[in-house]
C-alpha cells in the first residue's frame, strides 16, 4: 500500500466514525418505531449502484441500529 493510499484510507475511515458517532445521536433522538426509517433505508438501497451489495450495506445498518441501541424487534 502506497503512503498516499494509507493515508486516503485513514482520512476516510475517521470521517466514517464521525458520520456513524453522528447518526448514533441522531438515533438517540428518533422514536425506535418510526416506519420512515425502514423506508427510508429500503429506498436508499434500491438507489445504490456502488460496489458493496444492497444485502451487505442492509447488514451494516442492522448493525449499526444495534449499536444505537435499536433492536431488531423495535425495527420490526
Amino acid at each position: 500500500m502506497t503512503p498516499a493510499l494509507k493515508n486516503q484510507l485513514r482520512h476516510l475511515d475517521g470521517a466514517i466514525v464521525q458520520l456513524l458517532d453522528e447518526r448514533a445521536r441522531l438515533l438517540a433522538s428518533a422514536a425506535i418505531d418510526d416506519p420512515a426509517r425502514a423506508t427510508s433505508i429500503d429506498d436508499l438501497l434500491r438507489r445504490h449502484d456502488g460496489p458493496c451489495s444492497p444485502e451487505l450495506l442492509r447488514e451494516v445498518f442492522a448493525v449499526l441500529d444495534r449499536a444505537s441501541g435499536i433492536t431488531e424487534e423495535a425495527r420490526s
